[in-house]
């Protein structure tokens, strides 16, 4: 399963079941997931930058 579904799966969990979940394993989902989102978040950026870098090639 991979990160992003995790972060759901706690989410899920903690809205019908919060006293049943394991704190640690959501912790540690998370912490998968928030990691998960910074490389998305940073490769999206990345992207932006080679595109401003291209039209500024072709200007």
């Amino acid at each position: 399963m991979d990160a992003l579904s995790r972060a759901v799966t706690v989410w899920t969990r903690m809205e019908n079941q919060p006293h049943n979940v394991n704190i640690e394993n959501c912790k540690r989902s998370l912490i998968k997931a928030a990691r998960a989102i910074t490389q998305l978040w940073e490769d999206v950026l990345a992207e932006e930058e080679r595109r401003k870098v291209g039209q500024k090639a072709l200007a």
